[in-house]
């Protein structure tokens, strides 16, 4: 979908994955972008007037002023076919929109994913809501050979192994592990 779309937006909850996703997403398209595939981090800025700033800086440009910043992004992008991954952006969502709309049309080969928990509502914006992770139902727990099937389970397993190694999913700790991520409701 990243290349049939120049902005795809990730919307959901918070804590659904959708950072998780986006940069597993740009992991996999590295070789989609010959000029490279660029994390911007938008969860620290407190000023929206920042974040054509912090887009320059994330691309190892040293712009002093943010006007300055677009016109140097505006400049740099022009030619480049690179994908720019805009993390958290809901509290910053229409300074982003602002500059998607600005970048998008002057940058024909710019492509952008970013991840929030709203749209960020400008034309050509193609969205994907990230869902919470499949569990199973509450009531009856299914089988033990088929929990490790449920994407909620999966990660907790994979999860809790990371930091205690050896452990597995039993009969013994599956309804507590099953209870944990139906109280999460299949978030991460």
């Amino acid at each position: 979908w990243l290349l049939d779309h120049r902005l795809v937006t990730l919307t959901g909850s918070g804590g659904v994955g959708k950072t998780r996703l986006a940069i597993e997403a740009a992991r996999r398209m590295l070789p989609d972008y010959p000029d490279g595939v660029w994390l911007v981090e938008l969860a620290p800025l407190a000023d929206a007037e920042l974040v054509p700033h912090t887009v320059a800086r994330s691309l190892r440009m040293n712009p002093t002023s943010s006007d300055q910043a677009l016109s140097s992004l505006l400049d740099y992008l022009e030619t480049r076919r690179l994908l720019l991954v805009l993390d958290n952006c809901e509290h910053v969502v229409e300074a982003c929109a602002r500059l998607a709309d600005r970048l998008l049309p002057a940058c024909p080969k710019l492509f952008i994913l970013a991840a929030s928990r709203e749209a960020l509502g400008i034309a050509g914006e193609a969205l994907f809501r990230v869902p919470p992770l499949t569990l199973p139902e509450g009531g009856q727990l299914p089988p033990l050979e088929t929990l490790s099937q449920y994407e909620a389970i999966r990660l907790f397993v994979e999860r809790a192994a990371m930091a205690c190694a050896g452990f597995t999913l039993t009969a013994i700790n599956a309804p507590a592990i099953a209870q944990v991520c139906q109280r999460l409701d299949g978030f991460p």
